[in-house]
């Protein structure tokens, strides 16, 4: 081999390494170009009801948020919890957020009668109410069937533009007793 060759070939490596990395970074300044806003990727605990109100009021006038209002032992609180952690996962714009009822001072004919409850908020404003959302979902339900109510609802954002901001971890919902996993 030539010295000349040898420099093509290497020329050729360092050009396709550099062209792999370029790739990549302009990937992300399209991605972050896409949605430039806050990014939440969880589920907030809410602590009071002060802070319930701050959660709502002070968020920046675009963010949705979803309330899971709860206790422990009803039925379908379960099923809700695991729901919004694989939610939050695939779609990081949005705010989701739980709260036991005790602490925002709900009473207890509201507790026994109204939970699990899911209020969607944008603006400050009250956009969905879904009171005993298991008289729509049932008790046992997955994160896909309460996808597709809440875009049924019209209350979450497309997920064309969602998959490109979260299409970097796909797998973040998946675990061995993941609702979204095949059996």
């Amino acid at each position: 081999m030539t010295l000349q060759e040898y420099n093509m070939i290497h020329n050729d490596e360092d050009d396709e390494e550099f062209l792999q990395r370029y790739r990549k970074q302009r990937m992300e300044e399209m991605r972050q170009q896409l949605y430039s806003g806050q990014q939440f990727k969880q589920v907030f605990e809410i602590s009071s009801g002060e802070a319930f109100l701050d959660t709502v009021d002070k968020e920046h006038k675009s963010t949705l948020i979803m309330i899971h209002i709860y206790e422990d032992d009803i039925p379908g609180t379960e099923s809700l919890n695991g729901c919004m952690i694989c939610l939050a996962a695939e779609y990081p714009t949005v705010k989701f957020c739980r709260v036991k009822s005790s602490l925002i001072g709900a009473s207890t004919r509201f507790t026994n009668n109204a939970l699990p409850a899911l209020l969607v908020y944008k603006a400050g404003e009250l956009i969905g109410n879904f009171v005993r959302i298991t008289d729509q979902l049932g008790e046992d339900f997955f994160a896909v069937d309460l996808e597709a109510f809440l875009q049924e609802c019209g209350l979450l954002p497309e997920k064309d533009v969602v998959l490109l901001t979260s299409i970097h971890n796909p797998s973040a919902c998946y675990s061995e007793d993941s609702d979204l996993e095949i059996d």
